[in-house]
């Protein structure tokens, strides 16, 4: 029998997001969504430092990368930090 994802804890956002930030350019798997709209909804959230719930953590706009990824389980988030937008 599979993985049941729906039994999954989700993603601890603050915490990964701390964890990128003193670990820059380095990519940390964020977590695995059973639906591809699903991922790809908190990826764009995340890259663009939108202030909702999940990505609050994550701003300023442009201040990490994400790229999703097919899994046997749905579709895994990955992002990364890659520094403060700097304004001119």
């Amino acid at each position: 029998m599979g993985r049941r994802l729906w039994l999954r804890p989700p993603a601890d956002h603050a915490q990964r997001a701390v964890w990128m930030r003193a670990h820059p350019f380095e990519w940390l798997e964020v977590s695995t969504y059973p639906a591809t709209y699903s991922a790809q909804r908190i990826a764009r959230a995340i890259r663009s430092g939108d202030r909702v719930a999940v990505s609050r953590h994550y701003g300023p706009a442009g201040a990490f990368e994400t790229r999703t990824t097919s899994t046997e389980g749905g579709t895994t988030v990955h992002a990364r930090f890659i520094g403060e937008a700097v304004n001119g």
